[in-house]
């Protein structure tokens, strides 16, 4: 009989045993099931990352060469800047230059006038009124266009070369800024 008894209870204790070992095996499967599904929800966050990766480093690389295409098309411009602030640069100069002589020109022709004309101002008659080469007219001026004051005369030398349409307006540029 106490070999009956140690033989329940012994079968008791494994029955026990089992028992705890089922309920184990239950939540190690619940657990493995959970690791199951969150692999294939890594899996698909390691799909969606690398596939946001790639889209990145396409943008990157679009970036880059719209960068550089700015970069040329700027380089281009300023270029294209500097070549013409240069060109501008020497037409100021030239214009400069233009200006100094024309003003010291303007200057002896006026001294060579006041020097030649000491008392009545004499205006030139029309090119179109007399053929060239002909005497100028010797008849008097009427007294309201004597009296009436005017620019001094431009300088008609006799070897003087003809001025072109912009030495003129530069000329009366210079004049207007004098008066």
């Amino acid at each position: 009989m106490i070999a009956s008894i140690l033989s329940l209870l012994l079968d008791v204790a494994i029955v026990g045993l089992l028992v705890a070992t089922i309920i184990y095996a239950l939540r190690l499967n619940r657990q493995l099931s959970a690791v199951k599904e969150s692999r294939a929800e890594l899996e698909e966050l390691v799909k969606g990352f690398a596939e946001a990766t790639a889209q990145a480093d396409s943008s990157v690389k679009g970036m880059r060469k719209t960068a550089q295409e700015s970069g040329e098309n700027l380089s281009a411009l300023i270029n294209r800047a500097q070549t013409l602030k240069e060109e501008m640069e020497l037409i100021v100069q030239a214009a400069d230059g233009l200006a100094n002589r024309l003003e010291a020109a303007s200057g002896k022709a006026r001294a060579a006038v006041m020097n030649a004309a000491p008392a009545a101002p004499v205006a030139p008659a029309p090119l179109a009124a007399r053929p060239a080469g002909a005497p100028a007219p010797s008849a008097p001026r009427p007294a309201a266009a004597a009296s009436a004051p005017s620019a001094p005369p431009a300088p008609t030398t006799a070897g003087a070369e003809p001025r072109s349409r912009a030495e003129k307006e530069l000329l009366q540029a210079l004049e207007n800024l004098r008066q």
